[in-house]
């Protein structure tokens, strides 16, 4: 039609979210939580309904795990709440890092840091319903850019198992570095940062490829990916109703095969609600993606989102923005 741009989407609508993943059920603290926490569903292959209660935004405070009716868990390390130093087997460790809850092996993996190296080391251990750790070992970070790559913070996404539950070593994305195992800066190719699950060493690969770079980074809210076809999304700013709905969700997606990037492009429809809210962040548990409050009144962590699931809409989003 004359007038109209070539470029204007006439045959297509944006691709919604999936619907939540029912299939593990109600657990404790799933009706909703508190601000500031995160409730989970607990081990798999362990009790019936238990969760995992974890502190978003705090770099300190213990772990629990809940009975159905939200008593405290006394097994283990579970005892008055699982410290840093009790998850890590050491006394040197500092801060939470990473959490990753495996549904076949029924163990949460867990990343804790020592802040008193240069650069930061790295603790990886595991623990299980009955709250038995094993230290598995630990290993500086290639370079300081990567110290505080927490779900918590901007420079990183959650943590997950390169071949899914039960298989593979533990990785997760870091936006920060000029490209693998390198400092902060320019082009901010970014890093894949792999944990082995039999050692915690640690290894890097480079997140985007050479025909990428950018000026500045691109702040990580959350992160979905990377998928099969080699997409990662990345959680640029959130709105929901009660906040800027007018605003829309956003986020930067990239290809990390081509190099091929969109920043800050609309995921959520203008005037819609977002699944998530606006102080959400993302946690990997179970096969599925959780998000976690950190300063909602009444936090509604909720029901997760198979990976799926989300890693088709993620590569729907890649070719809607024409990158996949």
């Amino acid at each position: 039609m004359v007038g109209l741009s070539r470029n204007i989407i006439t045959k297509r609508s944006m691709p919604s979210f999936p619907a939540p993943d029912r299939t593990i059920g109600v657990y404790a603290g799933s009706g909703n939580g508190r601000s500031g926490f995160v409730y989970l569903p607990g081990f798999s292959g362990g009790t019936a309904r238990r969760s995992i209660q974890i502190r978003m935004r705090n770099d300190t405070t213990n772990v629990y795990q809940n009975d159905p009716d939200l008593n405290y868990i006394t097994d283990g390390v579970w005892d008055g709440g699982m410290t840093i130093d009790e998850a890590s087997g050491s006394a040197n460790t500092d801060n939470w890092l990473q959490w990753y809850m495996d549904e076949a092996d029924n163990k949460l993996y867990v990343l804790t840091e020592d802040t008193g190296t240069s650069p930061w080391t790295v603790y990886l251990s595991s623990v299980n319903e009955a709250g038995v750790v094993t230290a598995i070992g630990n290993a500086q970070y290639p370079s300081a850019s990567f110290q505080a790559s927490d779900i918590f913070g901007t420079i990183a996404g959650p943590m997950h198992r390169t071949g899914g539950d039960g298989s593979g070593n533990l990785q997760y994305p870091i936006t920060y570095s000029a490209g693998a195992g390198s400092a902060a800066g320019v082009p901010y190719r970014g890093t894949m940062l792999t944990i082995n699950i039999s050692d915690g060493s640690l290894s890097s690969s480079a997140l985007f490829p050479s025909t990428y770079s950018a000026y500045q980074q691109n702040a990580v809210y959350g992160a979905f990916g990377v998928t099969a076809n080699n997409i990662l999304l990345t959680i640029y700013s959130t709105a929901w109703s009660g906040t800027d709905p007018a605003a829309g969700s956003r986020a930067s997606i990239y290809n990390t095969s081509t190099g091929e990037s969109v920043a800050g492009a609309l995921i959520m429809p203008i005037n819609g609600i977002s699944i998530w809210n606006p102080s959400a962040y993302v946690v990997r548990w179970r096969g599925r993606y959780f998000f976690g409050p950190y300063d909602i009144a009444y936090g509604v962590t909720g029901s997760g989102y198979a990976e799926a699931d989300v890693h088709n809409w993620v590569d729907e989003m890649a070719v809607y923005y024409g990158i996949l």
